[in-house]
């Protein structure tokens, strides 16, 4: 099995990037049902002005609030950061509904595209794990809500984060750097990584890297979500605002 993926690398990586993408795009057609429809002037306008707020939360630490993985774990690679802007995503679809949620990770995606230092593909990463993991979570979650589908909500943010972060860096995201960058100075980044070589660079660079950063920081994003969701959910819901 793994000898003719190995042998057919790139048709397995063009099969498996249409597959996803097809998945993604059925979600998005289904995720319209499961968003909350609001009534009346002043509850749409409580939705936008909540929304804006989290949009600007996820945006100020998306570009502020970071520190490199490394810090904690030395053999992660530098250039993997801890952020938790998809916290304010996950808050926003929890409260009003996947397209809420997308909405928020497109204008966080929007706004650092223009200070990019990585041709906006690092950015893109982070736009794709975003609108795929709180599409996938605020569905389970509007569907059943409930505390037991909350913490399965919560349980799928992490298996659809991570699995996407493994699809989309070996189709695409490494290659790209390494052809943009240079093999060597995108390789020199990947040597903190015990054992890795030139020929099992794209293996050991997800086992090592990918997996355990991703499923730490989801984790992390998914048991903060929890803490702090059901109290501001409650502070929205006693908010009121009169028309006139």
């Amino acid at each position: 099995m793994f000898d003719y993926i190995k042998a057919n690398q790139d048709l397995v990586q063009t099969i498996l990037a249409i597959v996803f993408s097809v998945s993604l795009l059925i979600l998005s057609i289904l995720a319209y049902k499961y968003e909350s429809r609001t009534k009346g002037n002043g509850e749409k306008i409580k939705k936008m002005v909540t929304l804006s707020i989290l949009a600007a939360i996820s945006v100020v630490l998306y570009l502020f609030v970071k520190f490199p993985m490394n810090w904690i774990l030395p053999f992660i690679p530098g250039f993997l950061d801890v952020q938790f802007s998809s916290l304010p995503v996950y808050i926003g679809g929890f409260m009003f509904g996947p397209i809420s949620g997308t909405l928020i990770t497109i204008i966080r995606f929007l706004v650092k595209l223009p200070n990019t230092q990585t041709a906006g593909v690092g950015e893109l990463a982070d736009f794709i794990i975003g609108f795929a993991s709180v599409l996938v979570s605020s569905m389970i979650y509007h569907h059943h809500k409930t505390k037991r589908g909350a913490i399965i909500a919560l349980i799928s943010i992490v298996v659809s984060w991570t699995v996407t972060a493994i699809i989309i860096n070996w189709t695409f995201i490494l290659e790209f750097y390494m052809n943009f960058f240079g093999f060597d100075a995108i390789f020199g980044m990947l040597t903190t990584i015990p054992g890795i070589t030139a020929d099992n660079y794209m293996t050991y660079y997800i086992l090592i890297a990918v997996i355990p950063f991703n499923l730490i920081l989801s984790s992390l994003v998914s048991i903060i979500t929890y803490i702090v969701y059901k109290r501001l959910s409650m502070i929205y819901r006693d908010i009121h605002i009169n028309k006139g």
